[in-house]
């Protein structure tokens, strides 16, 4: 079940940081958002789009008010934009496109000959390039240009120049950026910008039709990006904001889930893009927001529905605001029974992200995929866990669950090894720390590693008090192992008597972080008739949904 996949370490962050919640004057309606999509460690050396709905492409760059500036087109319905270096089409890892290793004999080389007359529009470039054979127009840095061949090395561009009078050799660039035919070497069109534009590509030869394209085995609405820096592309979609919530659902839930869950997911994604968008957490990206848990999932809108396009019309620009400010509405998959505090997750409480007992979530229980969860650690793994993780120790023996929340989730997980030394995690690491599904579970198994007298193991008790066989009341110091021994006397055991049960399990219920709306909570609210306002006001605390 895809939607539960994806929200399995949601939402969102690993740790959620606040920020300044803007005010509904500078919030807008429908805004234009950038969501990258390959980036970094993924970023491409070559990007297909197929047309789908609507015909052809423009080229063009997004200026600094993301309004598109066109400088070119073709009416070609399957293109590839290839980074400026040579590189060579073929499959790798299950997609056909551009790759830098050599998989076939069709290649884009980096090295180009220009010729040295400027023109003033594309069209004028257009019509000179086709006086020559391998020609296309260029856009570098503000002025057009022809440019002939894609050429493997510098050599067999230096041949090449010698019949073509007046011709430059122009090397690879970290820059530049061809539009060449998808399955070719022919280069249709290229872009150079030193000046930090970086291509845009928007489906469709005018604005008639509301075009999908089809990249990488998704289809999306909109516009894409192609920015370089010295390397590969990285390649974003830019869209407006009514578009992109559209994805968003299909990704974090199912287009068949009940109208108002749909509403209520709309509203959710709508909102937290925006924070997003405000807080550009992702700028130095040369995009807005990304398309994973780090801020939202999103692929695109394969999957659509009646019932999906309903939810994002029905809740056309409304936001969730809290005190007259922008809210971040974080959310996961399902709570197992209670919700919690963001402040007892991460290190920010927030007024609208408060802990409660769900009531709703355990109707439908039957129907979320490993609902109720348990994993079993044994000694030896969780004393190889911590010293993997910097923690020295020496040979763990009891982990106990230390801290509960009022709600009933984990707040604080102590680990002790065979000298008495403690290790503790709070907050999230109570989850992620041991790789777990929740924030809600119990600990059961182990011993705390200590016998008596040979006759079995007992756990290890601390912070308490005993009456020793005196009748004397002591006080038991934190962190000490005792029991009654047979005289009735209180005794502390000594680490070194360590045995008894080797492994630990853990057993919980729920997916995810706990803060803010469990998914699943409103699918079960929407089919018990409540609508997307009940839900939104039920999981955050003193909100209200409008328009800014």
């Amino acid at each position: 079940m895809k939607f539960i996949q994806l929200a399995a370490a949601l939402l969102m962050v690993s740790q959620w940081m606040g920020a300044a919640p803007a005010q509904a004057a500078s919030v807008q309606v429908n805004p234009t958002i950038r969501v990258g999509l390959f980036y970094g460690g993924s970023a491409l050396p070559g990007a297909n789009l197929l047309n789908e709905v609507g015909s052809g492409y423009r080229f063009g760059y997004f200026d600094g008010s993301l309004r598109f500036v066109p400088l070119g087109s073709t009416a070609k319905t399957a293109i590839s934009m290839v980074k400026d270096q040579t590189v060579y089409y073929g499959t790798v890892g299950g997609w056909a496109g551009y790759y830098d290793s050599i998989s076939s004999g069709i290649a884009v080389g980096g090295y180009h000959l220009q010729l040295p007359e400027r023109y003033a529009d594309f069209q004028a470039a257009s019509a000179a390039a086709c006086r020559y054979a391998g020609a296309f127009p260029a856009w570098i840095d503000g002025a057009y240009y022809v440019r002939l061949g894609s050429y493997l090395d510098s050599a067999s561009a230096q041949n090449a120049q010698a019949a073509v009078p007046g011709a430059s050799v122009t090397a690879p660039s970290g820059t530049g950026v061809s539009v060449v035919e998808t399955g070719t070497g022919t280069i249709l069109f290229q872009f150079d910008s030193t000046d930090g534009w970086a291509l845009a590509v928007q489906p469709g030869l005018d604005d008639t039709v509301k075009t999908r394209t089809i990249f990488r085995g998704n289809t999306y609405y909109g516009a894409f990006q192609y920015r370089r820096s010295g390397g590969n592309l990285t390649v974003s979609n830019v869209l407006p904001m009514e578009d992109y919530v559209q994805g968003v659902i299909l990704s974090e839930m199912s287009a068949s889930w009940p109208l108002e869950a749909l509403k209520a997911q709309a509203v959710c994604a709508r909102t937290y893009g925006y924070a997003k968008l405000l807080d550009q957490r992702h700028s130095s990206d040369g995009f807005d927001i990304c398309n994973t848990v780090h801020c939202q999932a999103y692929r695109g809108i394969a999957g659509m529905s009646d019932a999906s396009r309903q939810a994002v019309e029905a809740t056309y620009g409304q936001y969730i605001w809290y005190n007259g400010g922008l809210t971040e509405p974080v959310y996961f998959s399902c709570d197992g029974g209670a919700t919690e505090d963001a402040g007892n997750i991460w290190y920010e409480d927030t007024p609208y992200l408060k802990g409660k007992t769900d009531p709703y979530e355990a109707a439908v229980s039957d129907k979320i995929e490993r609902y109720s969860w348990s994993v079993t650690y044994t000694r030896q793994e969780l004393t190889d866990l911590l010293n993997g993780k910097g923690y020295a120790n020496s040979g763990i023996v009891d982990v106990q669950v230390t801290k509960t929340s009022p709600t009933g989730n984990v707040l604080a997980i102590t680990f002790t090894d065979s000298a008495g030394k403690s290790f503790t995690k709070t907050k999230e690491d109570c989850r992620t720390f041991l790789g777990l599904r929740s924030q809600r579970y119990s600990i059961s198994g182990g011993s705390g590693g200590y016998a008596v007298n040979g006759e079995g193991t007992l756990p290890s008790v601390s912070g308490v008090y005993a009456v020793d066989g005196s009748g004397t009341v002591s006080q038991l110091p934190s962190g000490q192992p005792y029991v009654i021994g047979g005289d009735a006397a209180v005794k502390q055991l000594a680490p070194s008597a360590a045995s008894g049960g080797d492994t630990f399990t853990i057993a919980g219920t729920g997916w995810g972080h706990h803060v803010g709306m469990s998914q699943w909570g409103a699918y079960s609210m929407a089919q018990q008739g409540y609508t997307y306002w009940d839900i939104l006001q039920f999981y955050y605390t003193g909100i209200e949904v409008r328009q800014p």
